[in-house]
């Protein structure tokens, strides 16, 4: 197998860690081999001494731009080797060098690798993308946020009458607390469906989606919940979801800022 040779400093288009670089570069080495393209992205996006790896073009000599980096992952294949009929995606590497050159440069923080308990290669648990100290971060930002957004009188998640902008701020807010709060271990049941794991993984997390996905829909008609007795305000119900895909590093920015801050902060 190919080394997989971290250059010092890594390049200023780089976004991930060397170490974590370092791991899961090879890690992607044992999987795919070093021979085909996803081997030539690491190489081409760390040094810009081989070929760009979908388009084919000549080695720049330097380590490409963030810019360039995005474009190649979204150029068309050149010297596609696949059979009629079987998508060129699959056959020459092409959907898993794509992701690699969006993950070394941040615009996705999905791990570019398959192996189960991929979240090891940069500190994380499980499938996570998250390690438990963000993860236990971003939560405390959203108490931080809850503690001013609450709003007087304690009104709670199943009053769907007020419809207020701090009601709304407040509703979100609780939902990212609630699903780290489960994640973390720290309440010992799911928010919505209430299920009872131990620390979730990645997969427990598509029950509590599902449901939350019902409640962002249907909240506001004041639909019920996975527990029959709550109605959850839509907020709630998008804040899970948003929580998840964060978790999964599919969403890149965290679902509140280190103020507090979500989405209904601006509406």
């Amino acid at each position: 197998m190919t080394r997989a040779n971290v250059p010092d400093p890594l390049p200023g288009a780089i976004a991930r860690p060397s170490q974590h670089v370092q791991a899961v570069w090879t890690q992607s080495l044992l999987e795919l081999g070093p021979d085909g393209r996803t081997a030539l992205a690491w190489e081409w996006a760390l040094t810009g001494n081989r070929p760009s790896p979908i388009s084919l073009s000549s080695a720049l000599g330097h380590p490409p731009s963030r810019d360039q980096v995005l474009a190649e992952a979204a150029a068309p294949p050149e010297g596609s080797t696949a059979a009629s009929g079987v998508p060129t995606d699959y056959q020459d590497q092409l959907a898993e060098t794509r992701r690699v050159l969006a993950w070394l440069v941040g615009a996705t923080d999905e791990i570019p690798v398959d192996s189960e308990s991929r979240g090891q290669f940069i500190g994380a648990r499980d499938d996570y993308a998250r390690t438990d100290n963000e993860i236990r971060r971003v939560r405390n930002h959203a108490l931080r946020g809850l503690r001013s957004a609450e709003a007087p009188g304690g009104v709670g998640l199943d009053d769907l009458s007020h419809q207020d902008a701090s009601q709304m701020k407040a509703a979100w807010l609780r939902g990212i607390r609630d699903q780290l709060d489960w994640v973390l271990g720290d309440r010992p049941d799911s928010p919505l469906c209430r299920r009872t794991v131990g620390l979730p993984t990645v997969y427990d997390l598509t029950y509590e989606e599902s449901a939350a996905s019902e409640i962002a829909i249907g909240g506001s008609r004041g639909r019920v919940a996975a527990d029959p007795a709550h109605c959850f305000r839509p907020q709630y119900g998008e804040a899970i979801v948003a929580a998840i895909l964060w978790l999964r590093g599919e969403g890149t920015v965290p679902p509140v800022d280190q103020a507090g801050r979500g989405p209904y902060d601006s509406r």
